[in-house]
């Protein structure tokens, strides 16, 4: 007996590696708490809007030294945190922080995402 939908797609998802529909409404409530919960932890985390602290702390989690995020280095970051993600999730984030489609997200991205108003869309 399966204990639930969610398990079940999950283990469909491992097991076949299908993803679940990103325009599915589920899918994108559940991004949207993700993206709501990073930002709180980011605020918290950096305790300020300065530039230099965003910065320096854009620079902490940049541990390759490129001057932008990748997927792996969005995760450590996650990870850092203290927020568990699942790779569909963590794929779909990245696509909100990368607003500019360069497959990598750049410090006025970081930026943004973190100073945008989640009551704005």
């Amino acid at each position: 007996m399966i204990s639930s939908d969610e398990y079940f797609v999950e283990m469909m998802e491992s097991a076949w590696t299908i993803a679940e529909n990103e325009e599915d409404l589920v899918f994108k409530e559940r991004l949207d708490q993700l993206v709501n919960t990073v930002r709180l932890k980011l605020q918290n985390y950096t305790k300020t809007q300065d530039e230099y602290m965003l910065r320096k702390i854009f620079k902490d989690f940049d541990t390759n030294k490129s001057g932008y995020l990748t997927v792996d280095e969005l995760q450590a970051m996650l990870f850092k945190l203290g927020i568990a993600v699942e790779r569909k999730y963590l794929m779909a984030l990245f696509k909100r922080f990368d607003t500019n489609k360069s497959g990598t997200i750049e410090f006025e991205e970081f930026c943004i995402f973190l100073t945008n108003n989640p009551y704005t869309k």
